[in-house]
């Protein structure tokens, strides 16, 4: 799940029109503004869950991860960046119990639980959730999405999860409203 502030006009109408929308890193250059100089080439595509509709026009959203795509050649500009893309098949799902364990250690340091849902055995989604989840530089993160490699979640969950053993937990962390981008 990917809460979002939505205030910038050309944004408010993609939320307007309904429509599903491509979510990816931007390498370099500005989010808001000029078109970046620079983006990744795979991308997550996002649909709207709950809108809030704000006095000022904007919106709060929650969007919720779909697939993957890769970029094939950006389309002429519209209010938003548009592109030709692919789908991009899902990896084989991940059938590690390191995952899994990594996953509840890194939640727990969090004072959160790991959801029973995955702990039954419905290990298809584990590499993304740990994508979502982890608190680590956007290239890491984005290199996960790129190779949906169980390793790498473990890799990047292990070496977090030594970072804030190192620090001492961080105990039950109270939600937040998500900031205005």
């Amino acid at each position: 799940m990917l809460p979002l502030h939505v205030f910038e006009p050309r944004y408010r109408r993609l939320v307007q029109e309904k429509l599903d929308f491509g979510v990816i890193l931007i390498r370099h250059g500005r989010e808001v503004g000029e078109a970046p100089e620079s983006l990744s080439v795979v991308g997550t595509v996002a649909a709207l869950e709950r809108v809030e509709a704000l006095p000022d026009g904007g919106f709060n959203v929650l969007a919720r991860g779909l697939e993957r795509f890769s970029i094939n050649s950006m389309l002429p500009a519209r209010q938003y960046l548009v592109a030709e893309a692919d789908a991009l098949p899902e990896p084989p799902p991940a059938r590690s119990r390191r995952l899994l364990e990594l996953l509840a250690e890194y939640l727990a340091l969090y004072g959160l639980e790991l959801p029973a849902r995955l702990t039954g055995g419905s290990m298809a989604r584990a590499v993304w959730l740990a994508g979502s989840l982890l608190q680590v530089e956007p290239m890491k993160r984005q290199a996960l999405l790129e190779s949906g490699e169980a390793r790498l979640a473990e890799s990047l969950l292990a070496e977090e999860v030594s970072r804030l053993r190192a620090l001492g937990g961080l105990g039950q962390v109270p939600p937040t409203r998500p900031s205005p981008n």
